[in-house]
Order: structure tokens, then C-alpha cells, then sequence
């Protein structure tokens, strides 16, 4: 305790990495409310001064680990505590990705990982941590009692390892304790479901008889597109005359309203040509609807209406069910299966790297004994 202070107390912490000189920041008793809070003015990095100003700690021991903690902020310093660093991770990515993909990733944070990391010094998140805290997720359990499936515990690994990675890239932590463990040793989904063109025309036969059911799952199929890239199509992106669709937005439901984004990734802003008995089908869908103004969303639809629609036909032409992202799958396997080669397929789905098209290794499993038959063509030289 210093002297003629009261209770003030002072402490140095010389930061030598990215800060100059040494800090002399107080803590302080709120002997109203029987509480504690930090106060200081400092210089930020570009100089420009600025006042760190907290209340409410129940203990000076909380204050002044806060107080630590902003400091190693403020320089880069391993010693911050997680739940610190998670506001400045959001801070970080909330202006380069999606707002509804920021939303997933809060969403698993804030009930998968902080939870158990929060209290921990980035400095402390080891291997061994990192492995216990897998093992409480393998032992974890949802609202409806039943297991997390494996790949919802590939996602929280992947979360926990790309917070790891932003801290070691800008923020001057040594190690990814993440990335050393490993992921999670699960079982993930099987393969991905997808129609055969057979299948899918006992489908849309079976809901031809809805104008808007049947174009909006025809370009669907025929086109790969995600379903937010459909409903975000305006008259203005068909062009009839030389048959391409252009995809350069995405609508989402963000938080109960609806909102027009980019694609999914830059990659994904693309023209895609069209087959010609699809074009006759959208001129005569849009030559049908009333006072549609360029800018105006062609297939106003929501995601039930759609799911919906996919359990009548499904239920109807007997065919398997399958999801609605699942056309897109299809549409991808159908041309691989018709020779096409990853990089041209990735381009038209609008994929960011040939390995995501290469998921689809299914579509190539058929092929097996055809392959064998024409290296016995070879062999007996007759191709």
C-alpha cells in the first residue's frame, strides 16, 4: 500500500516488446458501493490519448488481473486472458466475413469454448488443456440429451484452432495449442446425398404443377446454385440473349430480417451459362409475372416454402429425400460423372479451390469398372 494513497494502489509493469517506458496504473475502492475499479490515462499506439476506466470488481485482485490483462492487450503480450482476447478477435473479423458467418462463430464461442477457456492466459492454453477440453465436448450433450455429432465437434476444434492462429499471427503467441492436439478423432456424416438426373425428373414432375416450385428447383439442378444466390436473383442478372445467369449476391435471413450480401467468397461472384431449354423456362416464367422492375427478386421464396415443396414431391415421385443444398451437389456430380474436370466444375459452382469439388469423390467410385475396361482396350491396343 502506498503511502497518503488511501486506497490507491500502484504498480509497475515494465512491457518491453511493443511498449516504452514503464505503467503506472492505480486501483482504486469505491467505498459507496463497496467495489473496486481501475483508472488510468494512457497513450494508444498511435499516440493519441485515451483513458482505461472499469468499475464494479468485487475483489482488487480481479481489478488489477483486468489491469494486467488490458495492459498485455494493448502490447501484444501472451499474458492476456481469453475471455479479454475474444473481444478483440470479434473486433478483428467482424469486418471481413459475413455477418451471419460472424453469427455462427459467436454462437460456438460464446457456448462451446469460452466456457471452459475464459479464466486461462492465452500463454496457458496448452496441448493438454486443449485435450481436456475435447474430452468434455466428447462427454458434453445437447438441449435434446443426445451426443454432439462429429462434425459439430470438427466445427468447435476448428473455432478454437482459428482463435489460436489469429492470436499467433497478430497478437504474438508462440504456439497454436489447437493445432498441436489435433482435431477431434470422430466419425463425420457420410458422403454427401445427392439425386441422379432419373431421380430428379420423377421430382420435378411431381411438382410441376406450382410455376414457382418447379423454375425455382429447375435452376437449382441445372445451375448449382446455393439457395441464397437463387433468391437474390433479379431480372437484371438473366440475360436471355447470350443465356447466363450473374451471381454476385447472396439474400440471408440475418437475426428475423432479410438481408442482400456478398457470395459465400469472392470466388463465388461468377457467370454461369445456361442450357438453352432453361432459358425458354425463365422467359417464359418472367414473361408471366406482373410489372417486375430490374432490381426486383425473381423467385420470392423462403427456405420452408422450398423444404416444403421438397417433401411433397419427394413424397409423391417416391424419390429419396434429400436436402435442398443437396440439388447443388447434384448438379456438381452430374457433370463430373459426364468427364468434366475439377477445375471447370469448381469454376461454374463457384467453389474457392479445386479440393472443395474433390469432396465429391463419389461421383468417381462408379467409374471403377469402366476405368478397368478401357486400360484392357489399352493393353490389347485396340483404342
Amino acid at each position: 500500500r502506498s503511502r497518503g494513497l488511501g486506497d490507491v494502489y500502484k504498480r509497475q509493469i515494465l512491457m518491453s516488446d511493443c511498449m516504452e517506458g514503464i505503467w503506472y496504473m492505480a486501483v482504486y475502492k469505491d467505498k459507496n458501493k463497496n467495489t473496486w475499479y481501475v483508472s488510468k490515462r494512457y497513450s494508444d499506439w498511435d499516440g493519441s490519448k485515451k483513458r482505461l476506466f472499469k468499475r464494479g470488481f468485487q475483489t482488487k485482485r480481479e481489478a488489477l488481473e483486468y489491469e494486467l490483462s488490458f495492459v498485455s492487450r494493448i502490447s501484444d503480450n501472451q499474458k492476456m486472458l481469453f475471455k479479454d482476447f475474444i473481444p478483440i478477435y470479434y473486433e478483428d473479423l467482424e469486418k471481413r466475413v459475413r455477418k451471419n458467418t460472424m453469427i455462427t462463430k459467436k454462437n460456438i464461442i460464446e457456448i462451446k469454448i469460452r466456457p471452459y477457456f475464459d479464466e486461462l492466459r492465452l500463454c496457458d492454453i496448452t496441448p493438454k488443456e486443449v485435450m481436456r477440453w475435447q474430452n468434455q465436448m466428447l462427454d458434453g450433450k445437447k438441449k435434446n440429451g443426445k451426443s454432439y455429432a462429429g462434425d459439430t465437434l470438427i466445427k468447435m476444434h476448428a473455432q478454437l484452432s482459428a482463435i489460436l492462429n489469429h492470436a499467433c499471427k497478430y497478437y504474438g503467441l508462440r504456439t497454436n495449442a489447437a493445432a498441436q492436439t489435433g482435431c477431434f478423432k470422430v466419425k463425420t456424416k457420410k458422403e454427401q446425398q445427392f439425386w441422379t438426373l432419373d431421380e430428379y425428373r420423377k421430382f420435378v414432375d411431381a411438382v410441376s404443377d406450382k410455376t414457382l416450385s418447379y423454375i425455382c428447383f429447375e435452376v437449382l439442378f441445372w445451375c448449382g446454385l446455393r439457395l441464397g444466390e437463387l433468391r437474390a436473383l433479379t431480372k437484371k442478372d438473366i440475360d436471355l440473349v447470350n443465356q447466363t445467369i450473374q451471381i454476385d449476391k447472396s439474400l440471408q435471413i440475418i437475426e428475423g430480417e432479410t438481408v442482400i450480401t456478398d457470395p459465400k467468397t469472392e470466388t463465388s461472384i461468377r457467370t454461369i451459362d445456361l442450357p438453352d431449354f432453361l432459358c425458354d423456362e425463365l422467359k417464359n416464367y418472367m414473361d408471366h409475372l406482373y410489372k417486375v422492375n430490374e432490381d426486383d427478386l425473381l423467385f420470392p421464396v423462403s427456405k420452408s416454402y422450398l423444404h416444403h415443396e421438397m417433401l411433397r414431391g419427394c413424397k409423391l415421385s417416391g424419390v429419396k429425400v434429400i436436402r435442398i443444398h443437396d440439388l447443388r451437389h447434384s448438379h456438381i456430380t452430374m457433370l463430373i460423372e459426364n468427364g468434366y474436370s475439377a477445375k471447370d466444375v469448381g469454376s461454374r459452382a463457384g467453389h474457392s479451390a479445386e479440393r472443395i469439388t474433390f469432396k465429391y469423390a463419389h461421383a468417381y467410385a462408379e467409374k471403377g469398372k469402366e476405368m478397368a475396361n478401357t486400360l484392357s482396350d489399352l493393353e490389347r491396343g485396340e483404342k
